[in-house]
C-alpha cells in the first residue's frame, strides 16, 4: 500500500473516530479478523494488505447516517432501515472518484459487502460469483465481528455461538449459511480458532 493511501486512510479513520468510536473500533476489528481469514486462504501479503485496508474503512459510509439510528437502543422503523442500509453507496461514493487501485478496490469492496451469495443482500441483490470475491470476504468477517461486539440492542454472544449461527444459521431467514460463498465459508470455519484468538486479543 503506497503512502498517499496510507495517508488517505489515516484521515478517514480520524473522521470516523470522531463520528464514533464504535463506529472505528468495529470496521478495526473487521480489518483484523480479515487479515487472518486472508492468511487462511492463501492469499498474498500484497492482496492481503489491501483488503484490511478495505475491511477497514467498510463502515465509512455510515458517518453520514444520523446517531439517532446509529445508537437507537431499539429495532428500526422501516424508513430507518431504509436509510442505514444506503451505507454501502454512502461510503462508494466517498472513494469512488479516485483512480488507485488500491482504493478502487476498497470502493468496491465498500458497495457490496452486504450482498448475499444467494441474492438476499443489498444494495443490488447479486448473487454468487457476480459479487466481488473481495466483499465476499469481508463481508463474512463483519457478520461474525458485528455478532461478538455489544450493540445497544442486544449483549456481546461468545464465539463458539457465533460460529454456529455463522455455519448452521440462527433458525430465521437474516442469517444461514447459504448467504456465504462455500469457498470462503470453508476458509472461515478453518480458520475459527485464529479468528477467535485474534478477537479476543482485540479485547486486551
Amino acid at each position: 500500500m503506497n503512502d498517499v493511501v496510507a495517508h488517505i486512510e489515516s484521515c478517514l479513520t480520524a473522521v470516523e473516530e470522531m463520528r464514533s468510536r464504535a463506529l472505528r473500533y468495529h470496521d478495526r476489528g473487521v480489518a483484523e479478523i480479515c487479515e487472518v481469514l486472508c492468511g487462511g486462504m492463501g492469499l498474498g501479503d500484497g492482496l492481503t494488505s489491501i483488503l484490511r485496508f478495505a475491511a477497514g474503512l467498510h463502515d465509512i459510509g455510515k458517518i453520514v447516517v444520523p446517531d439517532a439510528i446509529i445508537n437507537k437502543p431499539g429495532p428500526l422503523d422501516d424508513h430507518e432501515w431504509a436509510l442505514m442500509r444506503r451505507h454501502p453507496e454512502f461510503g462508494f461514493n466517498i472513494l469512488r472518484r479516485s483512480s488507485d487501485r488500491t482504493i478502487k478496490l476498497a470502493a468496491n469492496v465498500i458497495l457490496y459487502h452486504h450482498e448475499c451469495w444467494d441474492g438476499s443482500g443489498y444494495p443490488h441483490g447479486l448473487s454468487g460469483d457476480n459479487i466481488p470475491r473481495e466483499a465476499r470476504i469481508v463481508g463474512i468477517c463483519d457478520v461474525y465481528h458485528a455478532l461478538r461486539e455489544p450493540r445497544p440492542y442486544r449483549p456481546a454472544l461468545p464465539h463458539d455461538a457465533v460460529m454456529d449461527m455463522i455455519l448452521h444459521g440462527d433458525g430465521s431467514d437474516r442469517l444461514q449459511p447459504g448467504k456465504f460463498d462455500p469457498d470462503v465459508l470453508a476458509a472461515f470455519r478453518a480458520s475459527a480458532e485464529a479468528i477467535r484468538l485474534r478477537f479476543d486479543a482485540s479485547l486486551v
